[in-house]
């Protein structure tokens, strides 16, 4: 993954898990980004459902930063992985309907083993198959926003919509606008303060399944409340 120096955009949130602990990283176009180390709390009453909580927590602060996809990984035939995919069933369905939640065989514990993931290329694939999957869902939002006519399509539409008390959604940006537009205060000053506001930012790559139609609609999709 690319140049120290350089972060680029969001793309995956990737989990490391084992007996004790769950560690975070952050996933860029060009980089990766140790986040945060939580750790289970063996002696509390529920300790297990209060460690997956604050993951599923975790988590969703991340998703409104525009991390589209989530990977978990944990060392071959230990159950950590399956643990938090059945609280999330359980508990959490929202959050498998939202993005694409993938897992990997291996450990991401550390740098060094991040790095290993990454040199043998499993990272990455992995990535792409979260990544696209939701890019699947944010399609189909996409399609019911357009036929309920609860979207814009320009950042001015998007800046009226905050000054009016309007609260967005779902901010869908291709890679190439996002790219033209890094320089522009008005651009960047509208997407981090729909990100306070709780909208979710996802920027897409032109591989990603949603992003042909969001050429056709100039790049720059808002879904907002009614």
């Amino acid at each position: 993954m690319p140049r120290r120096g350089r972060r680029g955009y969001p793309t995956a949130i990737l989990i490391g898990l084992d007996n004790h602990a769950a560690y975070f990283w952050t996933l860029y176009s060009e980089s990766v980004k140790s986040y945060k180390i939580i750790q289970i709390d063996v002696d509390a009453d529920k300790s297990t459902y209060r460690f997956h909580e604050e993951i599923v927590e975790i988590i969703r602060s991340l998703l409104h930063e525009g991390f589209t996809g989530i990977i978990l990984t944990c060392e071959e035939r230990t159950p950590y992985s399956k643990r938090f995919l059945d609280h999330v069933s359980k508990h959490h369905k929202w959050l498998g309907e939202r993005a694409a939640i993938k897992v990997l065989t291996g450990k991401a514990t550390r740098v060094g083993e991040v790095t290993q993931l990454i040199k043998a290329n499993r990272l990455q694939e992995t990535i792409t198959n979260a990544v696209e999957e939701t890019g699947i869902k944010l399609l189909e939002q996409l399609e019911k926003a357009i036929e309920e006519g609860c979207i814009f399509y320009t950042i001015d539409e998007l800046n009226y919509a905050i000054n009016s008390n309007r609260k967005p959604i779902t901010i869908m940006i291709t890679e190439e606008l996002n790219q033209r537009n890094q320089i522009s205060r008005r651009y960047q000053s509208a997407i981090q303060i729909s990100k306070n506001l709780g909208a979710t930012v996802a920027i897409l790559s032109s591989t990603n399944p949603v992003s042909s139609r969001l050429k056709q609609l100039g790049g720059f999709v808002c879904v907002i409340t009614h």
